[in-house]
């Protein structure tokens, strides 16, 4: 029998509860000002830090949403400085943005403007798309496609209208980097949107193009009704010129409140907690938020009506306690649920995996063209963990994903299913070889993780795959296929690329 069930209870405890209850009373009376002043203060703490991790999670969101437009216009300028006679091939450029905008439904127009004058643009307009030419004499040419970019509706040559004022374009062609515009309501198109720029440059260094890549507001629009800014306030999101993008107009710091530092950003105590910072190091914009401190932290609603109840101030305080770690931990877990990325490696989690890899596989399947779906897998990744520790394994994940990342193209997906797997969706071009594509990332994952962990232990990269030509298009049954063909093979020899089978 333990010591506590042993200790037997005293014969009456009246006189010793009621002395208990006695003192506590009179110690509740002499400190509840003190516990008050406390309390409070903590509870002003608690809701701005709650703020401000609502708010850089929100941030961090939107600048993920940036990602897809900001390949897709790195991968048309390369292409364009490699060679730049596709200027001059309307259908080659037709070919090229009509690959890219496929299966990016957040992109509304890719735009290419030429050195001499000359225009094209591919823009997004349900259920197909419209690609116009626009000569250096100013002659439009304007074709409307279908969602398989097949014309349906020629319309031939276009009345010549003056070019519009693009500041964005002339900031791009003197950047080495992707220039993100202020957003901007254009008429033309009815409204508001954002552009990503990029000079296309050739051998010599001399720019022959700017590229553009043109998002509508509405993507932003709608990722914030699902942040967690908007679950427990309002937000919104400005351009440094004033220009609203999504949110909430209006929404800002209040002139009279008293302002501090926090996180990344200023935050304003009032009414409501309100937190201000920059939605990205490289976005002109400005993420206000706006949010009441009695949802976000529940129990300091209830703060001042439980400390005026003097005999059950002691449960009260350990009961806020409690609440308090428990409402500063909801919006990190909605974070962690709501994340695009894993933590570790940066790439997408299991989650985002499954969803643009389906997004790939669906535009491949509509076009007819082959996507190779492959697994990774760390050889003898215990004996790191257990030789060195976890901080050299964490840093051999890193390196397998970073290498995975290098060697896969603008429209792959790659992602850490969990562990020490990953996997990846490679969209193949006309003249790719699924295996020769798959051995380049399983080659350059060995490389990056060699170089990780030095010559200490024995550790490779095996990996297992299989393609869509036998029609195959449901990613569940690729990525099992694909891992199967790797374990089997993993018995015979490691840090090799197994082909599967999914019939």
């Amino acid at each position: 029998m333990s010591r506590r069930l042993a200790v037997r209870s005293p014969s009456d405890p009246l006189p010793w509860a009621f002395g208990v209850v006695v003192a506590a009373l009179v110690i509740i009376g002499l400190t509840t000002v003190v516990v008050r002043e406390s309390v409070s203060a903590d509870s002003a703490h608690a809701a701005i830090e709650g703020t401000t991790l609502v708010g850089d999670a929100t941030a961090v969101q939107l600048e993920g949403a940036t990602r897809p437009a900001e390949a897709t216009v790195r991968t048309v300028a390369g292409a364009i400085g490699v060679d730049g006679t596709i200027l001059g091939d309307p259908d080659r450029m037709l070919e090229e943005l009509g690959r890219l905008m496929d299966g990016q439904s957040t992109i509304a127009a890719i735009t290419v403007a030429a050195e001499d004058g000359s225009e094209a643009e591919l823009d997004r307009r349900q259920p197909g798309f419209v690609f116009r030419t626009i000569a250096a004499d100013g002659t439009t040419d304007v074709t409307v496609l279908d969602e398989t970019l097949e014309p349906t509706e020629p319309l031939g040559e276009a009345p010549r209208r003056a070019r519009p004022e693009r500041a964005w374009l002339d900031e791009a062609r003197w950047s080495t980097g992707v220039v993100w515009s202020d957003p901007e309501q254009v008429p033309e198109v009815g409204r508001t949107v954002v552009h990503a720029s990029m000079a296309a440059r050739d051998a010599a260094g001399t720019t022959v193009a700017v590229v553009s890549v043109r998002l509508d507001a509405e993507v932003f629009s709608r990722l914030l009704l699902s942040a967690p800014a908007t679950s427990y306030g309002d937000a919104s999101v400005v351009g440094e010129n004033g220009v609203p993008l999504a949110g909430v107009p209006g929404l800002g710091l209040p002139d009279d409140a008293a302002t501090e530092q926090a996180s990344r950003g200023t935050v304003a105590m009032g009414d409501v907690v309100t937190y201000q910072r920059p939605v990205g190091d490289s976005l002109p914009w400005v993420l206000t938020v706006a949010v009441d401190a009695e949802q976000v932290l529940p129990a300091i609603a209830s703060l001042d009506h439980t400390m005026l109840l003097y005999t059950v101030v002691i449960v009260v305080v350990t009961l806020i306690m409690s609440l308090l770690l428990w409402a500063l931990r909801r919006p990190a877990g909605e974070v962690s649920v709501r994340a695009r990325t894993d933590a570790l490696t940066g790439l997408s989690n299991r989650h985002h995996f499954e969803v643009r890899g389906n997004d790939v596989l669906q535009a491949a399947s509509r076009r007819g063209t082959v996507v190779a779906v492959a697994v990774f897998d760390l050889d003898n990744f215990k004996s790191i963990n257990d030789g060195a520790g976890h901080e050299l394994g964490d840093d051999a994940l890193r390196a397998v994903a970073d290498g995975l990342a290098r060697a896969s193209g603008p429209r792959d997906v790659v992602g850490r299913l969990g562990g020490d797997e990953f996997a990846a969706v490679l969209w193949l071009a006309a003249d790719d070889d699924s295996a020769t594509a798959v051995e380049r990332l399983r080659t350059s994952a060995h490389m990056t993780l060699e170089r990780a962990v030095g010559d200490r232990f024995e550790v490779g990269v095996s990996a297992g795959w299989v393609d869509t030509t036998a029609g195959e298009y449901r990613l569940p049954t690729l990525v099992r296929a694909a891992d199967d063909a790797m374990m089997a093979g993993k018995r015979t020899t490691k840090g090799v690329a197994y082909e599967g089978s999914h019939a």
